[in-house]
């Protein structure tokens, strides 16, 4: 059976569950094409793991403002996959998926996997998604928290037959607690993203000024480490120069998927801030890597992390709160090291990448009547 799946260029989640989907296919059951798409080149990263897992892959690029060409250079891919499914990372697609599929030589099946956290839809958004309901063969569900949320908003325009509800998983052999901690004095906090105005790190830079006041008092070395890039990039950076924080604040672009891992093995404590996710594969991979995390309380997150228990949750755009987080767990290793093993063992219970392919398989297989 061959997939094409359409996905993200940049970094996100999308190439993160295309990936360990392909890893978790370890016999080969499937055939994988991917068709990428966005304003941002293709990842090297994504590249290297085409080649290395034999997938071959397409990019359209968009130009800035509408640009018909790109449109339709989607479509021309998909058609020409000659695939048995087509699988949408997100709705947005589902109309140029569906013209395509008219033209296409065999009649596919459209799976969607919806991403976007509901409360930070657009009007748009909320159109393509019901449209995706009328046209797509199966549309996936990331929880049965965002589930009901969507059927709750486009109610009449809900099909319950076509929905499934299979959560995000990770390769946890890649994404694994380092075996010796690092000897160092610094005190070391991360956070990996897009930077873009839906994760709430304006806060984050905020909150670290406060804490680093703290710390100079205290006697404590404090470091902050970003990784991702984004449109926001520059502005944050000129915040942090406003803040006094420049020198302790590193923004480390984009990583692959090596340092990545080096980078979450060498915090001593991840956070992530955030306006909204619908199931966030940096807090899974942190938690994956038995760290204490501190994160924002909204939908997406507090679904995934017990507050006290696996994480910490402080309300979204509170600088205070966060701040106040990030001092109990500096002060108190024992607290820290208590929130990482339950981190860990939740993750260990919860964010199998082959649970989640088995999973998808059985949806693949499914014929409509």
């Amino acid at each position: 059976m061959k997939i094409v799946h359409v996905l993200y260029s940049g970094l996100g989640g999308h190439g993160n569950v295309f990936f360990s989907m392909v890893k978790a296919d370890i016999k080969k059951e499937m055939e994988y094409e991917a068709l990428f798409y966005g304003i941002e080149d293709v990842r090297e990263e994504y590249i290297e793991q085409c080649i290395e897992n034999n997938i071959k892959y397409f990019f359209a690029k968009k130009n800035p403002g509408l640009d018909i060409s790109y449109y339709l250079l989607i479509m021309k891919y998909i058609k020409k996959s000659n695939s048995d499914i087509v699988f949408l990372h997100g709705s947005a697609y589902i109309l140029l998926a569906k013209i395509a599929n008219f033209f296409h030589g065999k009649k596919c099946r459209i799976i969607i996997r919806e991403t976007q956290a509901n409360h930070l839809k657009s009007k748009p958004q909320w159109l393509t998604l019901t449209l995706a309901m009328l046209l797509a063969d199966k549309i996936v569900c990331l929880t049965k928290e965002f589930n009901d949320q969507i059927k709750k908003k486009i109610n009449f325009f809900y099909r319950n037959d076509k929905v499934i509800v299979i959560p995000n998983g990770i390769d946890r052999d890649v994404f694994r607690p380092r075996e010796e901690k690092r000897e160092t004095t610094e005190f070391t906090i991360g956070m990996q993203s897009r930077i873009i105005s839906i994760k709430d790190l304006i806060t984050l830079l905020k909150s670290f000024a406060i804490v680093k006041k703290y710390a100079d008092a205290s006697g404590k070395t404090l470091k902050l480490i970003i990784a991702g890039d984004g449109e926001l990039k520059e502005e944050l950076i000129r915040l942090s120069e406003k803040l006094g924080i420049k020198n302790d604040v590193t923004f480390a672009g984009i990583l692959p998927e090596k340092e990545l891992i080096d980078f979450l093995q060498n915090l001593d404590l991840y956070i992530h801030a955030s306006l909204g996710e619908t199931m966030s594969t940096s807090i899974m991979q942190a938690m994956s890597c038995r760290l204490p995390v501190i994160a924002s309380d909204v939908d997406g997150i507090n679904n995934m992390i017990t507050t006290s228990i696996t994480g910490i949750l402080v309300p979204p755009k509170n600088e205070l709160l966060m701040a106040e987080a990030i001092i109990d767990c500096l002060e108190n290793l024992i607290m820290r090291q208590t929130l990482a093993e339950n981190a860990y063992q939740y993750a260990l219970n919860n964010f199998s990448n082959q649970i989640m392919f088995n999973k998808y398989k059985q949806v693949f297989l499914f014929k409509n009547r």
